[in-house]
């Protein structure tokens, strides 16, 4: 099984700012139905994520008043596109996680391009998930530059 995440990353990343509050984060996870956000800087580099649970930490605070960079978990795990699948699910295991952040690496940039889960990981053992055709990596890619994360020309790549 030589299969490469790039080819089951579809559904790009779903990112807030480390000065966003808990309650406009809780928001963004409703509205994209995610369980999870990557947290970036000002340069758009990943630095940190807050998952559900991190959220409910903060169960009955005013959660206008505490903000990302606080409740984010620093440590998150992170890849590349090339990383074979099964490396992916032992650093899932391994760490005791359910989601990787998929980055780009170039120079201090370290963008998120993707999340790969737990969940992606069932559904590839299912049979679910399909590669990504040639057309949708394309437009994954148009749509990267477009937002200016993970191109080859932010990157130095």
């Amino acid at each position: 099984m030589n299969r490469i995440i790039r080819e089951y990353m579809c559904r790009g990343v779903v990112t807030c700012g480390v000065n966003a509050t808990a309650a406009e984060a809780a928001k963004i996870m409703l509205d994209n139905d995610v369980s999870a956000l990557v947290v970036v800087d000002e340069c758009l580099n990943a630095c940190g994520i807050i998952s559900k649970t991190d959220l409910l930490r903060s169960y009955g605070k005013d959660l206008s008043l505490i903000v990302a960079e606080d409740i984010m978990t620093l440590e998150i795990i992170t890849v590349s596109p090339e990383t074979l699948v099964h490396e992916a699910v032992q650093l899932i295991l391994e760490h005791g996680v359910h989601q990787l952040v998929i980055v780009t690496h170039g120079g201090i940039h370290r963008r998120p391009v993707a999340i790969f889960t737990s969940g992606d990981a069932v559904e590839i053992m299912a049979g679910e998930a399909g590669r990504r055709s040639e057309t949708q990596m394309r437009c994954s890619e148009c749509l990267r530059r477009l937002l200016s994360i993970g191109s080859n020309e932010d990157t130095g790549n």
